[in-house]
């Protein structure tokens, strides 16, 4: 036999009306609980700051917040059980997609504006879209494309051709000048290279943002490529009253030689301009499991911790003493970063306050598919 307890039903009708009591009372919780959570969701739907579209299986509108009525100027009852098509007239259909995905917006007023969205799947029937109006951002893009453009066009070619005039007018092409002539062009030689270089990073990030910077693969070593540096940088250190030391085995490697010759250039260089005048900059070289890593170590005032990561964002420079600033853009550390990438590598710097700094960075020796 079962020892399962049978339920007690009602024996009587007042057993009964207890019970239908009771059930009324934990229904109308449970609604009064419903009411309650659809409210919320529903307040926190019209109060995130992004534009909320909730659009069914057939592309139609279900429901929307407030921001995505300010964006396109709908009230909301106009919209609901519309295509999605009424709001973006290239996208006939949404693809769940959580990265964004830039399209153009209608509003109400047929006026159009870059929008950006973010397609996320909630159950077979619905996704949520998260919406953004990027004009602004898209007004900014243009600015700065405009000034790169106007960077490459309007100021490399005549700071090139300076450069070149300086050169000649030093080596006495118009006649002998005084030495203190001579200092003269040298100060105007090193002001035209800072602003040739600051042309270059400028580029160098435009096309690396843009992706229309690949590696040109090649067979070179680390002897090469730091050999090529130091040659680069002998002016510099000399001014500097730098020595610039290596220690590099001669390894084989695939790379674009030309970058990573213009990696090392650019550490060196940083290295060169926070250290203390006769001080040591070593570069080395050298094999460390399936791949070579360079390091580029100064004496220098060394980097806090906490910041050692921010020195390769964009635009980003730290406060220096005074007697080290240096002007740029702030753009070397970054293009230095994505150039190794570009390679399958990684930068990293190690460093402590007043004991200085090693920026290093690890190339893999040879991809397969860039034998041939």
């Amino acid at each position: 036999m079962s020892n399962i307890e049978k339920p007690a039903y009602p024996q009587t009708y007042e057993e009964l009306l207890a019970l239908a009591t009771r059930q009324e009372s934990v229904i109308k919780t449970l609604k009064s609980t419903l009411t309650f959570q659809q409210n919320k969701t529903r307040e926190i739907l019209y109060s995130i700051p992004l534009g909320l579209l909730v659009v069914n299986d057939q592309q139609r509108i279900e429901a929307l917040n407030k921001l995505v009525e300010e964006f396109f100027g709908y009230q909301s009852e106009e919209l609901v059980s519309q295509k999605i098509s009424v709001l973006f007239p290239d996208v006939t259909r949404l693809e769940v997609n959580p990265k964004p995905v830039q399209v153009l917006g209608k509003r109400k007023n047929g006026e159009t504006f870059p929008a950006e969205i973010f397609v996320n799947e909630y159950d077979s029937q619905l996704n949520f879209v998260h919406v953004q109006d990027i004009t602004e951002r898209a007004r900014l893009e243009k600015l700065r494309q405009d000034f790169v453009a106007m960077v490459s066009h309007d100021l490399r070619t005549p700071l090139t051709s300076l450069r070149g005039f300086l050169t000649m007018v030093d080596e006495g092409a118009y006649g002998e000048i005084s030495s203190q002539g001579h200092r003269a062009v040298e100060r105007a030689q090193s002001s035209a290279d800072l602003l040739i270089s600051l042309v270059v990073d400028l580029l160098d990030a435009e096309k690396i943002e843009n992706g229309d910077f690949e590696p040109e693969y090649q067979e070179t070593t680390s002897g090469t490529v730091v050999d090529r540096a130091m040659y680069a940088i002998q002016g510099a250190a000399k001014a500097a009253d730098v020595t610039v030391e290596k220690d590099v085995t001669n390894d084989v490697f695939w790379a674009d030689e030309d970058r990573i010759v213009q990696v090392i250039v650019n550490l060196a260089g940083n290295a060169l301009k926070f250290s203390p005048a006769g001080s040591v900059v070593t570069i080395s070289a050298g094999l460390e499991g399936a791949g070579v890593v360079f390091r580029v170590r100064d004496r220098g005032p060394g980097i806090p911790k906490h910041l050692q990561s921010a020195i390769f964002e964009r635009y980003r420079q730290l406060n220096q003493p005074k007697e080290t600033k240096k002007r740029g853009f702030g753009l070397g550390l970054a293009i230095c970063k994505a150039l190794v990438e570009k390679h399958n590598g990684r930068l990293w710097v190690q460093s402590e306050e007043g004991k200085g700094s090693t920026f290093c960075f690890s190339i893999p020796l040879l991809d397969e598919k860039y034998r041939t």
